[in-house]
């Protein structure tokens, strides 16, 4: 009973008494529109990462523009290729786009944070947050 609906958006949801009852789309190629009685409802927002902002900062990427971190390009993990400058959740090539992971992830970039620091990397570290 799932059907998985590429190229469409949603236009409408219906319901009573905050229970869903309808949900009313429209394909985006045919412009079609299609109402259908639906109690539950999973939407996927996007599987773009937004990393146009990097192209200038020497952090490497993947053909599809997620950023590579870690034993990929030969850093310690979550690391990017730019040293100190690390990456979590589903900007992250490789990860499971998952919530969960991500705050995961951030509890091992802290762990990776004070390996950096420990390296003797204290001062690049306060030298990069300085206006």
């Amino acid at each position: 009973n799932i059907e998985v609906l590429s190229g469409t958006e949603i236009e409408a949801l219906d319901g009573e008494e905050g229970n869903l009852a309808t949900v009313r789309w429209r394909n985006r190629a045919s412009g079609a529109e299609t109402t259908r009685p639906i109690r539950h409802l999973f939407l996927f927002i996007g599987a773009d990462p937004n990393t146009d902002w990097l192209a200038n900062c020497d952090v490497a990427l993947d053909a599809r523009g997620f950023v590579r971190t870690g034993s990929d390009i030969g850093s310690a993990q979550m690391e990017t290729s730019r040293s100190g400058v690390f990456a979590i959740g589903d900007v992250r090539a490789g990860s499971v786009k998952r919530v969960a992971a991500a705050v995961g992830e951030g509890a091992q970039v802290v762990a990776a944070l004070h390996a950096y620091l420990a390296r003797g990397n204290a001062d690049t570290f306060r030298m990069a947050g300085r206006p």
